[in-house]
């Protein structure tokens, strides 16, 4: 199984939380967009209806688009 740029971004994300929980919050709010990086990585569509869903998550996806487009390689 091949993982998509987004997977390894929020695998990178977890493991830097888990190696480096200086702060619990910090931690905590990374470690949940790592999490929603890789549920985005591997099911993008659903993930998106499931942003779209939450309050302000038009905003917030538009915002994961531009960290997604600035961090990712589009090859």
């Amino acid at each position: 199984m091949a993982l998509s740029s987004r997977t390894k971004l929020g695998i990178t994300i977890a493991v830097a939380v888990v190696a480096g929980l200086t702060s619990v919050l910090i931690s905590v709010l990374l470690l949940l967009l790592a999490v929603l990086l890789i549920a985005w990585g591997q099911a993008p569509d659903r993930t998106e209806t499931f942003v779209k869903g939450l309050p302000y998550g038009s905003s917030f996806l538009g915002l994961l688009t531009k960290f997604d487009l600035t961090h990712t390689d589009r090859s």
